[in-house]
């Protein structure tokens, strides 16, 4: 379950190094499987090397043969089989949990942010398409930078405690060429790092140089442009393959470097471990269980090569969240908040959706302080792009004026709220998502909203009440339930001009009478504009047909 305090306040920028708290004891477990596997996954291959050689050297020795156990250290080679396929497998059912559980935190308290800030342009679909691309890149911390380097880290002191235990001189002579196959990929990061940026601005780019087109697809082609947009597309694509190609040269030399190291500290350990060996101060089975645990080493320090690369992806997503995310700076403190009584003046407006071929065309008209707008018309001329501009959510010509100033002179986060088509329903409670738009209502506000969207008897007769899961958006939930708790969620924030797309639709004539009631009474002193393809009765209402 989400915990408030396992991320950082909206207010707060996202740190790479708190990413683990979100679900600590997953993450603690997920790390605690993968270095047992790979201790047994060692162990296995030092020990059955012991036993083969040892069992070989008892073999010669005849007589020593009926003295020598082939059965405890067959039960344990076999254990440390079943140890590393298990715990490997329960590794990556743990950490996937964990990963997943992230990304979902994550999700949550980007949007919460988002919702705290003032509506600007820069909140389009694309950029929120963006927003949850690098969400998505911050997993790659724990999984590839901060396990890696904790395993191959404890692994490796492992090892070099064995080979003291052995004998003092194979750590003294093989170890300093392990720590610099261990301390090598360090080398690589800032390098790694400004690939890593490289790539995702360029990968950025070239999605832009995809998709756009795409929207404008028949446009293009009907005028002849579509080759010219191919070509552009494919220069874009060539200096991201060639940056992944560079990020994959670096990763690979690394790893070269890093293995040649291992095998110069395999060969002084062999050197040295001959002359213990001649001067009867090791056995051969036990030079043999020292040589196979430096092997094992390979599987725990290879994935060290391109840790670096994830560090700088999840760098770059970090950062480009907390701007986007970034409360105080979305919130210029010289503005105001427009009083009461309002009045919202559209004049001469125009507005686009990017790529789009229709959209509102010179609109004019003139709300005041109670006054409702319903915008009607077929599916396609424009009625969310128009509901879009009002939240200054779209860049427009014209002019949007309130109270007598242009939106740009005003702070409109408290003022204006928007219901897009799209339920934002998170996999958290029911009081949960409502509390995204309200974090200190109390338990009964929450309960009075739901009845004033119609969903209390349903909330009340559910085993959990508010304590109910609705599922990322909404899944758990019917269509118009999903959009009835989006709208509670937007009326708990008590915004004084509400846009609305399409809050009634899916909802039977009984349940939308009840809803526009509430909305009309809770507006009764603000603005209400509804997009609507039904036919809504409300006396005394302004039309506007697109």
């Amino acid at each position: 379950m989400f915990k408030p305090e396992s991320l950082p306040t909206p207010e707060r920028s996202i740190r790479l190094r708190s990413l683990l708290h979100s679900r600590s004891r997953a993450w603690l477990l997920a790390l605690l499987l993968g270095l047992v596997t790979l201790l047994a996954a060692a162990t296995l291959l030092a020990l059955s090397g012991w036993f083969i050689s040892a069992a070989a050297l008892a073999g010669l020795a005849s007589v020593g043969a009926y003295g020598f156990d082939y059965f405890r250290p067959a039960a344990i080679i076999r254990l440390c089989a079943i140890g590393r396929t298990a715990g490997r497998y329960a590794e990556r059912l743990t950490s996937h949990y964990a990963a997943l559980g992230l990304l979902k935190d994550l999700r949550v308290h980007s949007f919460t942010a988002l919702a705290q800030q003032r509506h600007s342009n820069r909140h389009s679909a694309d950029t929120l398409q963006h927003l949850v691309g690098d969400i998505d890149l911050l997993d790659q911390f724990p999984l590839k930078v901060i396990a890696p380097w904790l395993w191959a880290c404890s692994l490796t002191a492992l090892v070099l405690l064995f080979w003291y235990l052995l004998a003092p001189t194979l750590l003294i002579y093989a170890a300093p060429c392990l720590l610099l196959a261990l301390a090598l990929p360090l080398l690589t990061v800032r390098r790694a790092k400004v690939l890593a940026q490289q790539d995702t601005d360029a990968s950025t780019q070239r999605r832009t140089l995809l998709l756009e087109p795409l929207s404008m697809l028949t446009s293009l082609l009907l005028w002849q442009r579509w080759p010219d947009n191919i070509n552009r597309f494919s220069g874009q694509d060539k200096i991201c393959l060639n940056l992944q190609l560079r990020q994959q040269l670096l990763i690979s030399r690394t790893a070269l470097l890093q293995q040649s190291l291992l095998a110069l500290s395999l060969i002084l350990l062999l050197w040295q471990g001959s002359a213990l060996v001649a001067n009867n101060l090791l056995s051969v089975p036990l030079l043999l269980a020292a040589m196979l645990a430096l092997w094992a080493l390979h599987e725990a320090l290879l994935p060290l090569c391109q840790s670096f690369i994830a560090l700088g992806l999840s760098s770059a997503a970090r950062d480009r969240l907390n701007r986007l995310t970034d409360v105080s700076a979305a919130t210029p403190l010289n503005k105001p908040e427009p009083a009461a009584p309002l009045c919202l003046n559209v004049n001469r407006l125009s507005a686009r959706q990017s790529g789009a071929l229709v959209g509102p065309s010179q609109l004019s008209f003139k709300l005041q302080s109670g006054e409702v707008l319903l915008i009607s018309g077929a599916s396609g001329s424009g009625k969310t792009t128009l509901l879009q501009t009002l939240a200054n959510q779209l860049a427009f010509s014209g002019e949007i004026s309130l109270n007598g100033l242009p939106y740009s002179e005003w702070q409109l986060s408290n003022t204006v709220g928007y219901l897009p088509q799209q339920a934002d329903l998170f996999d958290l409670t029911l009081a949960q998502n409502l509390r995204l738009a309200a974090p200190t209502a109390t338990d009964a506000q929450l309960w009075q909203v739901l009845d004033d969207v119609a969903l209390s008897n349903w909330a009340k007769s559910q085993p959990l009440q508010l304590d109910t899961l609705v599922s990322e958006y909404g899944a758990a939930v019917s269509g118009g339930q999903a959009r009835r708790i989006a709208l509670a969620r937007l009326l708990l924030t008590q915004r004084p001009v509400l846009l609305l797309d399409e809050p009634f639709a899916g909802l039977d004539p009984a349940t939308t009478a009840h809803l526009l009631d509430t909305l009309l009474a809770r507006q009764r002193n603000g603005l209400l504009l509804i997009v609507s393809h039904q036919q809504l009765n409300v006396p005394g209402a302004k039309q506007l047909q697109l």
